[in-house]
């Protein structure tokens, strides 16, 4: 073979080797966008929600921290959490005007009613100054488990702990299936009477690569049934879609309670504590800022903190 056709062969190969380049660069670029979009689409709808009736007036709510069910969620601050979510998404729902819940423990303190809310349950019944309702919270369950590769790298059913694999799983890779399931409880409550107006649950599950669920891995458990342990900001993440479902399935109750004391306050002639709408500007008898009821010598609002003028 002589000279130039060693170099013509060399310059066919190194094309070729270009174009299986790009063809794999272009294949792993498609696989990222793919699992982008799923991430994308199992989160686009969270927080947005159908709008209130017109005319509905938004009550003050308070959310407690979360009752905690499931062991593997405990000795952290997941209570807090949980209840700061649900907070932030019964606000975007555009029903409520939602107390944070530092405030609300300092109202409760203030009154001396610490313990109407006991475990995240009405443990007795009680006025609670500039709130309407409670959302009390449960969340049952939460797991995030390893599945199994079919293929498999011949390492049994046994957990190796430390390891990166467990019967075929490799948590480094982003195309390793998982399952993600998180449980979540919910009522709305009267605590002056105990009436719960609305309740729902909600249970989000799903099988997916770790990719496109979007979540990062920390490590398997060295047990057999390969739990995968996950940070705070990844398990909030699962517990936002829970939460959501479950107020999403709530709101069309809500909005019937709500809309039939709304029509109750136009017939007394009267405005529910608490309410945003409605409440005629410059009304001594509440609060133009949040709605909320004075008293006749009131200078101060007792919901918001605002100086009434007289």
């Amino acid at each position: 073979m002589n000279q130039r056709s060693i170099e013509h062969q060399f310059r066919l190969r190194l094309s070729r080797l270009a174009l299986l380049t790009v063809g794999t660069i272009g294949l792993a670029s498609c696989a990222t966008t793919s699992e982008t979009a799923q991430r994308d689409q199992m989160t686009a709808h969270v927080g947005q929600y159908t709008p209130p009736p017109a005319g509905l007036v938004r009550p003050r709510v308070g959310v407690p921290k979360f009752k905690i069910t499931d062991r593997s969620l405990e000795g952290g601050n997941f209570d807090e959490v949980a209840a700061d979510q649900l907070t932030t998404l019964a606000s975007l729902s555009d029903r409520f005007v939602m107390i944070e819940r530092t405030q609300l423990d300092h109202v409760l303190d203030e009154q001396a009613l610490e313990g109407i809310v006991k475990a995240e349950e009405l443990a007795k019944t009680g006025a609670v100054r500039g709130v309407d309702y409670l959302f009390l919270g449960k969340i049952t369950n939460f797991r995030a488990k390893a599945e199994k590769s079919s293929r498999g790298f011949g390492l049994g059913k046994i957990p190796i702990p430390g390891a990166d694999y467990f019967a075929g799983f490799d948590f480094k890779k982003k195309s390793s299936k998982i399952t993600v399931e998180c449980g979540v409880d919910l009522r709305l409550v009267d605590p002056t009477s105990g009436t719960t107006l609305a309740a729902h649950f909600g249970e989000y599950k799903r099988t997916d690569s770790i990719g496109a669920i979007g979540i990062e891995i920390l490590g398997v458990g060295a047990t057999a049934d390969a739990e995968l342990r996950i940070d705070d900001n990844n398990r909030g993440k699962i517990l936002r879609l829970a939460l959501d479902e479950a107020l999403r399935k709530m709101l069309p109750k809500v909005d019937r309670a709500l809309m039939a004391r709304s029509q109750a306050a136009k017939t007394t002639g009267g405005a529910p504590s608490g309410a945003t709408k409605n409440a005629p500007a410059g009304n001594a008898g509440f609060c133009p800022n949040c709605g909320n009821k004075l008293g006749a010598t009131t200078k101060f609002c007792s919901g918001c903190g605002k100086k009434v003028s007289r």
